[in-house]
């Protein structure tokens, strides 16, 4: 009878294997081989897809009805390319190189005016109804968080996050995100259990503050965008088309130009498409003397976050002909009280999106959802329930 459960047991495993396979991979320069940081990866048609890490490095489940498909590569500077998703499941380990590409664009110097670039900003702050999707919508995200004490074992908890707005981006504004936005998270898989309230705290509020184009904040603000410094860093093909790379800074690093209560430094690009001034990626480096645990963004009599630093990354994508968020990414690194050093990953990539979508109460800021074997077994598979 156990050797019958050993083999029933087998066969199923083997099964699951069948139904997906898990590709890993670095996106690389061509020329000199290092990692492309952030690049969009997704098989085509779908909305399975992710973005490489700092390094280049990237894994996607791939579902065995997609096997046949094509995978797209697409980064700011570079030609796309695309590869038969077949052969990369051949390869234990895919190395894809992409070629940097020049573009000459008429009627805008490397050296252009501060005013020039102040307008190219202005200009797609304001046309964010037009260019993004207006509510109600719903978006369900793959949520990975990662801790990690003086490089020790991490604390790890993935989840489904599901996000509906009722505004989706018409009226983009702090307030009318927090009135209209909400979320739950419907599965968790974490390996630990959550004996407090900050071990329960799930930080996803945090991540989806990134969103520039809905908070229409900090140097979306056309209140503040005076007070930062702007630099045309390039101007670069993407995706058949080109985009304006806008470097930002301020010497003002208060809560409305930064986003952080504690902010001692700030600074970071813009990436604005030039056919329709659509932004599709918003990236920054802060410094900070301190941080609320709760959310970078409120006050503090503690001392548990100090010396704080971290990498913010949003990426926008197309789908049924506007943009939405796609992908956040969050790497944080502080000193708590008692002298540790502690680095916090988050990172959210979009799975689903539907128009109209059935609206969420509240957030969920804390949890300790039971774990759901079924569930987390078939969603690492690829299997279908």
């Amino acid at each position: 009878m156990k050797n019958l459960l050993l083999i029933l047991f087998l066969s199923f495993t083997i099964g699951l294997q069948a139904q997906n396979q898990l590709l890993k991979g670095r996106i690389v320069d061509a020329d000199n081989q290092s990692g492309i940081a952030y690049t969009n990866i997704g098989i085509e048609g779908t909305f399975y897809g992710t973005a490489s890490d700092a390094n280049g490095f990237f894994e996607l489940k791939i579902p065995a009805e997609f096997a046949n498909k094509t995978l797209f590569v697409s980064a700011v500077g570079y030609e796309n390319k695309n590869y038969p998703v077949a052969e990369l499941l051949t390869t234990e380990f895919a190395r894809l190189s992409l070629t940097e590409q020049t573009y000459n664009i008429e009627g805008i110097d490397v050296a252009a005016r501060s005013q020039v670039l102040f307008r190219i900003i202005k200009t797609a702050a304001a046309k964010v109804p037009d260019n993004f999707h207006t509510g109600p919508i719903g978006l369900k995200f793959h949520y990975l968080a990662k801790e990690t004490r003086n490089d020790s074992t991490s604390l790890v908890r993935e989840a489904i996050a599901e996000m509906t707005d009722q505004s989706g981006y018409s009226r983009p504004s702090i307030q009318d995100a927090f009135d209209n936005r909400n979320f739950r998270f419907t599965e968790v898989n974490k390996n630990f259990r959550s004996y407090s309230f900050p071990d329960a705290q799930t930080g996803f509020d945090e991540l989806i503050e990134l969103d520039l184009a809905r908070l229409s904040n900090t140097i979306f603000s056309e209140e503040l965008i005076r007070d930062y410094d702007l630099q045309l860093d390039g101007i670069r093909p993407y995706e058949g088309d080109s985009v304006w790379v806008i470097a930002y800074k301020t010497d003002k690093t208060d809560l409305a130009h930064t986003g952080d209560y504690y902010a001692t430094k700030m600074d970071g690009k813009l990436f604005i498409l030039k056919s329709n001034y659509a932004l599709v990626r918003n990236e920054c480096m802060i410094e900070a003397s301190k941080n609320n645990p709760q959310n970078r963004s409120l006050f503090t009599e503690g001392s548990d976050e100090q010396q704080v630093r971290y990498h913010l990354t949003a990426l926008y994508r197309e789908q049924g002909g506007k943009y939405l968020i796609s992908y956040f990414d969050q790497d944080k690194s502080f000193t708590n009280q008692s002298g540790e050093l502690v680095k916090i990953s988050r990172k959210a990539a979009l799975l689903d999106f539907e128009k109209s979508p059935q609206s969420i109460s509240g957030r969920t800021y804390f949890e300790d959802s039971t774990y759901d074997e079924k569930f987390w077994n078939a969603f690492h598979s690829g299997k279908k329930l």
